[in-house]
């Protein structure tokens, strides 16, 4: 299967937007942004390779032409009640198909207010929702990895609390689904789905008013399978020695900033790079030089540590200094010798 690598841009209005789209309508809008341009309101697709790589319903022509008259058809709303502001869109204007491809006009007016509005966007990586299944999956996907860019950076993970009620009008949830019907068919399959398709996992936890459950408390957190920070997957850093060692030159070598740590008879010396890009350990006392075998083996282990702790591979992809980072912020500090702990107990390292 082709690498699929477009990056689609959100505006966090757009990401709530209301209309009840279907799973297939969802996919295409969000292959329409991932492919925007300035001044092109005319866009064609080849469904052959669209159905290849994306959604296999599409080939079908009556379900083709059910979901493209969806995006046709159906307006939604984009609302701001704190300013009294709103605005009701179509998401495409005009579409025609023909051997093979399918040309749709987006609204001009949506492009627009897509492009002034850009330094909202949220950035996902459309694969991410290419592999679910559900529209709720979808949404949710959206909601939750919107939460986690705004308010986590080197902690790696986020919160978000929503009222029954809000996750309701969010997903746009029939009056007909009880709680446990929401958690079920809903809430469980989204977070299996995500798990295995997406870059980020999310725990929820219940919270009851009286004996009713009146709200959802989100605990979301990166994907090791699939992590991306600044466009760049970090896994590629991470797949072998090699790539990880000129990662740590990079980042690490001659600057005097310390990528690990390790204990030899009691005493902790902090691990860094010299210029030619040697690993050496540095306490308040001395300095070890370390050889071409026992600096094997310390790459050996901090590769498995980041390749199984996302907190280590965001700290060494930024390029932070451990010394720094354990006196400077003790609570992601405490999170990483959580991980270090974990991964001692798993038998990993």
């Amino acid at each position: 299967m082709q690498k699929i690598n477009l990056i689609v841009k959100e505006p966090e209005e757009l990401i709530l937007m209301r209309g009840d789209f279907s799973e297939s309508a969802l996919k295409l809008g969000a292959y329409l942004i991932a492919n925007l341009e300035r001044d092109k309101v005319i866009y064609k697709i080849n469904i052959k390779d669209y159905l290849k790589k994306f959604d296999k319903k599409i080939g079908d022509y009556n379900y083709l032409y059910n979901v493209t008259k969806e995006l046709s058809q159906k307006q939604f709303e984009i609302k701001d009640r704190f300013n009294e502001r709103f605005a009701i869109f179509n998401f495409i204007s005009s579409a025609t198909y023909a051997d093979g491809m399918l040309e749709v006009e987006f609204s001009q007016k949506l492009l627009a207010y897509l492009l002034e509005i850009k330094e909202k966007y949220l950035k996902y990586d459309i694969k991410h929702i290419m592999s679910l299944s559900s529209k709720y999956s979808i949404r949710l996907y959206k909601i939750l990895k919107d939460a986690y860019e705004k308010n986590s950076r080197y902690n790696n993970k986020a919160e978000l609390k929503l009222s029954i009620q809000e996750l309701r009008e969010i997903l746009e949830i029939p009056r007909s689904y009880r709680f446990n019907d929401i958690k079920r068919q809903i809430l469980n399959k989204a977070k299996a789905e995500l798990a295995e398709h997406t870059d980020i996992l999310f725990d929820y936890e219940e919270i009851k008013t009286g004996r009713k459950v009146t709200h959802l408390h989100f605990y979301i957190r990166p994907n090791p399978k699939n992590i991306q920070t600044d466009n760049r997957i970090q896994e590629n850093y991470f797949n072998n020695r090699k790539a990880f060692v000129a990662l740590l030159r990079q980042n690490y070598s001659g600057n005097g900033k310390f990528w690990g740590f390790k204990k030899i008879d009691g005493v902790k010396y902090w691990l860094g790079l010299d210029k030619e890009g040697l690993v050496y350990g540095w306490d308040e006392q001395k300095i070890k030089d370390f050889n071409a075998i026992e600096s094997a083996k310390l790459y050996d282990t901090w590769l498995k540590i980041a390749q199984n702790s996302p907190i280590y591979q965001q700290l060494v992809n930024d390029g932070v200094c451990l010394k720094q980072l354990a006196e400077k912020n003790k609570e992601l500090w405490l999170e990483l010798r959580e991980d270090l702990i974990r991964l001692k107990e798993e038998g990993i390292i």
